[in-house]
């Protein structure tokens, strides 16, 4: 801004003033997607399945290069549903966390009646293609 104003000589040729740039600065920031915590979760993946290639996940991304969908498993959860994966169950959540989107728990139950969690996939929203996605 300061700037600006040295080249143009005052505020009123400039044409707005400082809080006008900074409003304007915080509603481009805002609008403009922001990747980081879906980067940091592909990175803390990617990692996790380099130190145990048995833990799985996949993900999808939208045009924007936003995160849309994603699976993930670790060991454990995969044992159990060699075992006990007869019959599975998934409830989905809705809205409940910060991004707003629906988290997909698949769950069975073992030899001692305890619930037993396979898999996790947090999708993008909830239509009949998402669903499609993750079964």
């Amino acid at each position: 801004m300061d700037h600006l104003l040295d080249q143009s000589g005052s505020y009123a040729a400039v044409g707005h003033t400082r809080k006008d740039l900074q409003n304007r600065l915080d509603i481009v920031r805002r609008s403009a997607p922001d990747n980081s915590d879906a980067d940091s979760i592909i990175s803390y993946m990617t990692a996790k399945s380099e130190m145990d290639p048995r833990f799985y996940f996949r993900y999808t991304i939208i045009e924007d290069g936003s995160l849309a969908n994603l699976f993930w498993s670790d060991v454990m959860s995969q044992c159990d549903y060699r075992y006990f994966g007869d019959v599975i169950s998934f409830d989905s959540t809705y809205k409940t966390n910060s991004y707003n989107r629906p988290l997909v728990i698949f769950v069975g139950v073992n030899n001692h009646t305890k619930t037993t969690i396979f898999g996790f996939r947090l999708l993008v929203d909830e239509t009949v293609d998402t669903y499609t996605w993750i079964l």
